[in-house]
């Protein structure tokens, strides 16, 4: 198990690897990472994303969590979810891509499905990949 203050490194680390792999091989494709105002130590403001992602009529914010749970996501873990539905209500999508560390599974959350205001969400009804690449693969954005 990660040490807090590296919980989720390794699974945007994976999700780096497919961005990047993508990047290189489609000319349609582009990415960019946001900076993290944790690892700035509160210089800079929350992101709304980890990743913004563009490919043809689409604009995507990529939320990449990790937990430990098998099938639940903690409110606390998507702290800008009102932030990102402000923008998928302006047109653009919003994905989590959830890493379940103690199963080793993936699980792409299309964020225009999720509602606001709940302590967690139960994610059981979001079928389960073995690597990021076939979750993000699974949503039909990135084909």
């Amino acid at each position: 198990m990660s040490a807090p203050g590296d919980r989720g490194k390794a699974a945007e680390k994976a999700v780096l690897a497919v961005l990047t792999k993508w990047n290189t091989k489609y000319v349609r494709f582009v990415y960019e990472r946001l900076a993290d105002a944790r690892a700035a130590r509160g210089a800079i403001k929350a992101q709304i994303s980890d990743f913004i992602i563009h490919v043809p009529d689409r604009f995507v914010m990529l939320e990449v969590k990790e937990t430990t749970h098998e099938y639940r996501i903690a409110k606390d873990k998507l702290a800008q979810l009102p932030r990102m539905k402000k923008w998928i209500e302006a047109g653009a999508s919003g994905l989590a891509l959830i890493h379940h560390s103690e199963t080793c599974l993936w699980r792409p959350v299309n964020l225009i499905h999720i509602e606001t205001g709940l302590p967690s969400w139960d994610l059981r009804h979001v079928p389960t990949y073995h690597s990021a690449e076939a979750a993000l693969q699974a949503t039909g954005w990135f084909n």
